[in-house]
């Protein structure tokens, strides 16, 4: 939590919308206080009091502490937070007021700031939206979106909604729900995406494989690494669907297709053979996969396992996957 209030105030130093030369006495001021992934962003807006040199004294009256957000940081009060030491004038939640002194390359432009905040918040419904279930979301708001979070400097995000586009597209479906057949025909370009990412940010894939595995819930702070492991998920999610599909187990494992999907996948997960998973080099995991086709049996893909069940990214829902 202290890590996210760093960023989000590291953030500010590289903020622009208002002339700060020209800051004076009467301006309306706006504090952004914004979070790595968008969802817990908050801000504060004020009038400046005064003003000496680079120091500008704020009076604050609109405070909209992000989720998980208190006035002064991230779920507690953090020294890397703009509210931080703030002189509290009015504890009253429906009129607070608070007075700070602060840097004037902390500050934007009421109207500026205001209008950047909508922005992100826009974008960050893009990406949740394809993130929960993608319903309707087609590929080209996918890099509408992109294209906006590359404007706004938030290069992760915009890596993040590529990846989106390129899975909702390898669908054909137009953001619609498709068959497991029709997505899984797809699913290689989709998982190649991932692997072109896995090997050019080897941090982001690190997350993956732990939110893969179950160590580390789908909701957290690197939105490249979260999207990365969502296309595995839906496709893990569409694999275990085919045998209904088609059937039956058997036949699923006839599918000419099935090979071809377990090697995209187990490329991706293993950012093409560079990492392991559960102990098992990628071409172990591969062998593995298709001798259980050639068998006329339909496996799992790989995923983290406790008690026969994959625990379940979002949470402690879980899937079983013994059948």
């Amino acid at each position: 939590m202290n890590r996210l209030s760093a960023l989000a105030g590291l953030g500010l130093l590289v903020l622009a919308g208002v002339a700060r030369a020209e800051v004076v006495a009467g301006d309306r001021v706006f504090i952004p206080m914004y979070s790595p992934h968008l969802r817990e962003d908050g801000y504060a807006t004020g009038i400046v009091e005064s003003r000496q040199g680079e120091q500008v004294v704020v009076i604050m009256r609109e405070l909209v502490p992000g989720k998980g957000k208190t006035l002064y940081g991230t779920c507690h009060p953090g020294a890397e937070s703009p509210l931080s030491g703030a002189e509290v004038l009015s504890d009253n939640p429906d009129a607070p007021e608070l007075r700070k002194t602060m840097k004037v390359d902390q500050l934007m432009g009421w109207r500026a700031g205001k209008d950047e905040y909508l922005e992100r918040e826009n974008l960050g419904t893009i990406y949740y939206k394809w993130l929960d279930d993608g319903m309707a979301l087609p590929g080209e708001r996918a890099r509408f979106g992109a294209a906006k979070a590359r404007r706004l400097g938030l290069e992760r995000v915009a890596q993040g909604l590529d990846l989106a586009a390129v899975q909702i597209d390898s669908t054909g479906g137009m953001g619609f729900p498709v068959g497991a057949a029709q997505l899984l025909h797809g699913a290689p370009r989709a998982l190649q995406a991932v692997l072109d990412q896995a090997r050019t940010a080897p941090d982001a894939a690190r997350v993956m494989r732990a939110i893969i595995d179950g160590s580390q819930p789908l909701l957290g702070e690197d939105m490249l690494g979260m999207a990365m492991a969502k296309v595995l998920l839906i496709v893990r999610q569409n694999w275990a669907r085919l045998p209904a599909e088609l059937g039956s187990p058997a036949a699923a494992a006839r599918w000419p297709e099935a090979p071809g999907v377990v090697d995209a996948y187990v490329d991706a997960l293993t950012s093409g053979g560079q990492a392991s998973h559960g102990g098992k080099t990628a071409a172990a995991l591969k062998a593995e996969l298709r001798a259980a086709l050639r068998a006329g049996a339909w496996p799992a893909l790989p995923a983290g396992k406790v008690d026969g069940q994959v625990t379940h990214p979002w949470g402690d829902r879980t899937q079983d996957v013994s059948g």
